[in-house]
């Protein structure tokens, strides 16, 4: 904040020629270095943020207070008080002439009549269809197959006016008398935001009635429906898109049709979510792929990826956007994905920059992928997972230490009858993989470790606070990562674990906040600050009675098939006798005995 007391200069940035619709009619302001109509000299004046200015002038033996508020190089909004007379005593200042300015007054818009047009996409961007209702003109809503906005940027042109210029189709609708028809052409005159409210104002340039010339929009992120457009030259009619003077309710035209050149892996088909892009939907099939993803509650952001040419790990794809406002972007550009084949229920991808040259060997050149001293690949995850054998697996008694401890609960509520009351010697946290494939996980923080003079465990009728199936696993940058689906887990159904075999029977794990590893993260890390919840740390201790083989996979070949499936030999005297085997077994009891045979 800079004051200037005595003598001001009134910034370049509003001075000129501005005009206003004020009390009804229209008024034509002057402010040049030192004055401003019907307003006398300045004398003070206080400058916040470059872009927001208090004024005090000098009429005579009255002071007038005005605020000015750049909204864009065009347009200004003003805030003014009544003219007041000071004692001789008190000094003209901001702070003694500006009192009676309150901050919930109405605001003045002010447009150049010297403006010069700005680009419009930051503005409005795309087609549209819309149906407009005009509460000053008729009533109920007028919608004509053929009215469309069209506000179509082309990059590179030599000719800028046409990136600055958008327009407004109207068309009469049968039966409704006063409906317009005609075309309407405006130049952008630049937007801002306040709160969520998206402003932007416009000039007719076929219009040379200034009252008629100039209008305002205003868009809403959570209304993504309709657009606001004033009948006046003023914004502060627009306080909401729904209750404008005027209401367009827009609907999105596909304007252009890119053709596909190129398939993606039969095997990515799918609905899948990106973890790079808060937990994004993913629609992909051969040609295409369609993200989706919620920035806040009821609005959303659509990308969609064309398949143009591939090679190798590379696919080129063009890249249109649809998104919450409705906005179709005329400008495609080109992006670069570097995919790893599919393993598991996982997707491991980098993404390259956008550019606008449709050429695979500028867009997936290498040196268009962020180039970073440490970096990994962003996951896309199934949406409905099929668990895979767990890389990890056994019955382990585990000491956890993090910002989120696993806790004793009971899965599905209060249960139906109550559990006897059974007398335990030691209690301690369970970390097991015991089902027949080796695909779930659970985890039980108190668990009874005592058992019966039969060696049979006491307590039979707890149940594991946890329950995660693994749907993936691999190895990166020395790190092996697990992903486990909880549907039960309340912040994120997908979590990333970072796993280690330290021992022959200790195995170290750290769980991750989400659904990705951070790339500090490791096994020991067990806070926010390296994107950990907790870390555990594993100790087998397999009983007799427990069944439950040891088994460690450190993700180094995640193609690999490592099913585990029930094994039956049969004996010569008719007995049977099942086992769990895995088949890599066989094939080493074979080699084994070959070489026997040999020597």
């Amino acid at each position: 904040i800079h004051s200037i007391q005595g003598s001001c200069q009134i910034p370049l940035v509003v001075r000129g020629s501005w005009f206003s619709w004020e009390n009804g009619r229209n008024t034509l302001t002057e402010v040049n270095a030192e004055t401003m109509t019907d307003r006398g000299k300045c004398v003070d004046m206080v400058e916040e943020y470059h872009v927001n200015y208090t004024f005090v002038f000098q009429n005579e033996a009255c002071y007038h207070c005005v605020k000015l508020i750049v909204r864009t190089v065009n347009v200004l909004e003003k805030l003014e008080a009544y003219c007041v007379n000071l004692p001789v005593d008190i000094e003209p200042n901001v702070e003694n002439v500006c009192k009676g300015l309150r901050p919930d007054q109405q605001l003045i818009t002010l447009f150049s009549e010297n403006y010069v047009p700005v680009n419009c996409r930051s503005s409005l961007e795309g087609v549209w269809q819309f149906a407009y209702q005009n509460r000053f003109r008729f009533t109920g809503e007028c919608n004509h197959p053929d009215a469309q906005i069209r506000s179509c940027q082309t990059a590179g042109t030599q000719f800028l006016i046409t990136n600055q210029k958008f327009n407004i189709t109207y068309k009469q609708c049968a039966g409704m008398k006063n409906t317009f028809e005609g075309v309407v052409e405006y130049s952008c005159l630049g937007d801002w935001f306040v709160d969520k409210n998206h402003f932007f104002a416009v000039a007719n340039t076929k219009e040379s009635r200034k009252d008629e010339k100039y209008r305002c929009f205003l868009k809403n992120r959570d209304d993504d429906l309709f657009i606001g457009v004033s009948i006046t030259a003023e914004c502060n009619t627009l306080k909401t898109v729904e209750k404008s003077p005027e209401r367009l309710r827009v609907t999105p035209v596909k304007a252009e049709v890119v053709e596909p050149g190129c398939r993606l892996p039969e095997d990515m088909s799918g609905q899948w979510i990106n973890t790079a892009n808060i937990d994004a939907d993913i629609f992909i099939n051969e040609t295409h792929i369609i993200e989706t993803w919620y920035p806040d509650e009821g609005r959303y952001r659509r990308t969609i990826y064309v398949c143009r040419e591939s090679r190798d790990t590379r696919v080129m794809m063009a890249r249109l956007t649809v998104d919450g406002w409705y906005r179709l972007f005329i400008q495609k550009d080109y992006v670069c994905f570097d995919f790893v084949p599919r393993h598991h229920e996982i997707i491991r991808y980098r993404r390259g920059v956008a550019v606008i040259k449709d050429d695979f060997h500028t867009v997936c050149s290498w040196v268009q992928f962020p180039n970073k001293e440490a970096w990994k690949y962003d996951l896309l995850l199934a949406k409905i997972p099929a668990p895979v054998r767990c890389p990890v697996a056994g019955k382990y008694m585990f000491t956890q230490k993090g910002d989120v401890l696993f806790e004793t609960r009971i899965l599905g509520g209060v249960t139906k009858s109550p559990r006897p009351n059974i007398y335990c010697k030691q209690n301690i946290s369970d970390f097991s993989v015991c089902d027949t494939d080796q695909k779930e996980i659970a985890i039980d923080e108190t668990y009874c470790l005592s058992v019966d003079h039969l060696g049979r465990p006491v307590d039979i009728y707890s149940l594991p606070d946890y329950k995660m199936k693994c749907i993936g696993f691999w190895k990166e940058n020395l790190k092996s990562y697990l992903i486990t689906y909880d549907e039960l887990d309340p912040f994120s159904k997908y979590r990333c674990w970072v796993y280690q075999r330290a021992d022959l029977n200790k195995v170290l794990m750290s769980q991750a906040i989400g659904p990705f590893c951070d790339l500090k993260q490791d096994v020991t890390s067990s806070n926010y600050t390296e994107g950990a919840a907790v870390a555990l740390e594993l100790q087998e201790y397999e009983r007799e009675r427990d069944q439950c083989p040891m088994y460690f996979d450190d993700g180094s070949n995640p193609w690999i098939v490592t099913e585990n499936y029930i094994n039956i030999f049969h004996y010569p005297n008719g007995s049977m006798k099942t086992s769990f085997l895995n088949p890599a077994l066989f094939l080493i009891i074979g080699i084994v005995y070959i070489l026997l045979i040999e020597t």
